[in-house]
Order: C-alpha cells, then structure tokens, then sequence
C-alpha cells in the first residue's frame, strides 16, 4: 500500500505495542493507510483489535513503538485533527431527551457551512431506521441502537473512518445493511480501518485494501 504523496499518509503504525501493567495486549504491529485506502483488523478475542484502533484513535497511547495519525502523533492528531477522524469504539454517546433524527441534525449543524451532508431522512431509509427517526435512543433495539451508532459515526465527513466491530449485535440481515453503509463510506473515497469478526464485511474492505491479522499475545 503505498502513495506517491506523503501528505496522504494518514495512518502510520510501526511497531506499536501496547502493555498494561505487566500484561501485553498488542504485540508488535506495523501498518500504513493512504488516503482512500482500507484496512480490515482480524483476529481472536484479545488479540488487540480494539486496543490498535485506540492507539491509531489517540485514546491511548503505545508502550513503544511510533503511531501517527494524520501527520501528527495520534494522541496530537486527536485534538488538533479532531475534524477529520471519525471513530465508532466502545459504543456512541446519546443525549437522553434528543430523537435518534435529532442525534443527526445536531452532527450536521456542527458542518454547517463547511460540507453538504446528505438528508437526514435518506440517511435514516439507507440505515433502514426511518420508522425509529422520534424515538429516543434509549428506547432502540439492541440492533437498532448499534446501526444507529454506525449511521451516526458516518454521518460526520471526516477523512478517516475507525470501526470497532460494526457489526456487533446485528442479524444476518443488519450486518448487510451495515455492510452497505460501510461499503458507500468506501466509494466516498474516506479511509477506513474496521476491526471485524464479520467475513463477509473483512471481504468488502479487503478488496479495497488489505487485512491485518493479529493473534493474542504470545500466540505467535
């Protein structure tokens, strides 16, 4: 994966690991993303999926290693690059008294001026949740909440898109619309790094760029 223009580097990972107390999570990994490249994050329960997305995210930070994101160290990147990275870990934070149509709006006035975003009833048809646009996010489905999360974290038109399991606690028919929403974010040209348990969704981000296999710690 390799891109003439060292400005569309927007992810560099070399190396990085990541040890809480005495206990590794991340062994060694390396990996680059240019821009409107993808990669998929695979790999048992523990292998650092979510822990390589936090460090590329700037939540958290390497052991050793080097991880930059956008130009910039991630946990930099995080602050000053806010605008561009987009991310989906550890579920998405709601506002109790706002509707699942509101969430939207109030992402899109933060864009207003800045970028023409798509309407938000379309947004909610394609995501397949129109019939939940006035209920509030308290009262979704577990799938419902989760595709709502997915929605909403596309939602904003950031250049680099950080998936942590998208497809988690969907049906066989929400992982394919999952995958539909995720597959348009690649044929917007955004750059995304997905850590999935989903072969079909490994599959379509595969095909746009690579797979990162990661194994437990000390399983090598």
């Amino acid at each position: 994966m390799t891109s003439a223009d060292p400005e569309d580097l927007l992810v560099d990972v070399h190396e990085a690991t990541r040890t809480h107390g005495s206990v590794q999570v991340l062994d060694p990994t390396s990996l680059t993303l240019h821009a409107g490249e993808a990669a998929a994050v695979v790999g048992a329960n523990g292998s650092g999926k979510s822990t390589l997305l936090r460090l590329v995210a700037g939540t958290d930070e390497p052991t050793s290693g080097r991880v930059r994101t956008l130009g910039l160290p991630a946990a930099r990147a995080r602050l000053r690059r806010r605008e561009d990275i987009t991310l989906l870990l550890g579920g998405l934070p709601t506002y109790r008294d706002l509707t699942v149509a509101e969430h939207l709006r109030l992402v899109g006035s933060a864009w207003a001026g800045r970028h023409t975003l798509p309407d938000v009833d379309d947004v909610l048809a394609e995501a397949e949740l129109d019939r939940v646009r006035d209920q509030f996010p308290s009262e979704l489905s577990s799938g419902e909440g989760q595709l709502f999360a997915l929605a909403t974290t596309l939602y904003r038109p950031a250049r680099l898109v950080l998936l942590d399991e998208p497809e988690q606690r969907l049906d066989a028919r929400w992982r394919a619309v999952a995958r539909r929403l995720v597959g348009r974010a690649l044929d917007e040209g955004r750059t995304l790094l997905v850590a999935t348990h989903d072969g079909d969704l490994r599959d379509d981000v595969a095909a746009r760029g690579a797979v990162v296999e990661l194994s437990p710690p000390g399983r090598r």
